[in-house]
């Protein structure tokens, strides 16, 4: 009787790791062939947020939603494992600070975009854009548009905090 018992409990405990190795290695490896964490954080679409200079927004929309076309029409899907690309673009009510980071806070940052492409059109407005970048983690893609390139002064503020 002992050793019926002690075979049983051998069996029982051999079969019941086989089947936890079982459930815990096999299965997830082969439920689905996307990296599932990095799709659970972003899920299938790739935001990316737009913030349109205040007085020529329809012609940047318009560039926007032509690049966007061409994009769909082409039909190479230069994004992997099947991921569209969804602009989100809203524009500033006005040119002052208070609006433009409302705007950005409140309308583009909330939809959860990966990064945000901006038309600065002063210096005032790439400095306003690098502290908006820092501020919230979150990488701003300044264009500009013509002219000479607006020169910054970093070596200013790398001089200030070593001292």
């Amino acid at each position: 009787m002992n050793f019926v018992f002690y075979t049983f409990l051998a069996y029982f405990y051999l079969g019941s790791q086989i089947f936890l190795l079982h459930t815990l290695l096999v299965q997830p490896a082969h439920s689905h062939p996307q990296p599932c964490h990095i799709l659970a954080r972003i899920g299938h679409t790739v935001r990316l947020g737009a913030l349109l200079p205040p007085r020529q927004s329809v012609r940047v929309r318009a560039a926007l939603h032509r690049a966007l076309s061409g994009l769909a029409e082409s039909g190479n899907n230069f994004l992997p494992y099947n991921l569209s690309l969804d602009v989100v673009a809203r524009e500033a009510p006005s040119g002052d600070p208070e609006s433009l980071f409302r705007c950005v806070c409140q309308d583009i940052v909330v939809q959860g975009v990966s990064a945000v492409l901006a038309f600065p059109q002063t210096q005032e407005e790439i400095v306003q854009m690098e502290f908006m970048s820092s501020f919230l983690e979150i990488p701003f893609i300044s264009i500009i548009e013509h002219g000479e390139p607006l020169k910054t002064q970093m070596w200013s503020f790398r001089r200030l905090a070593f001292r």
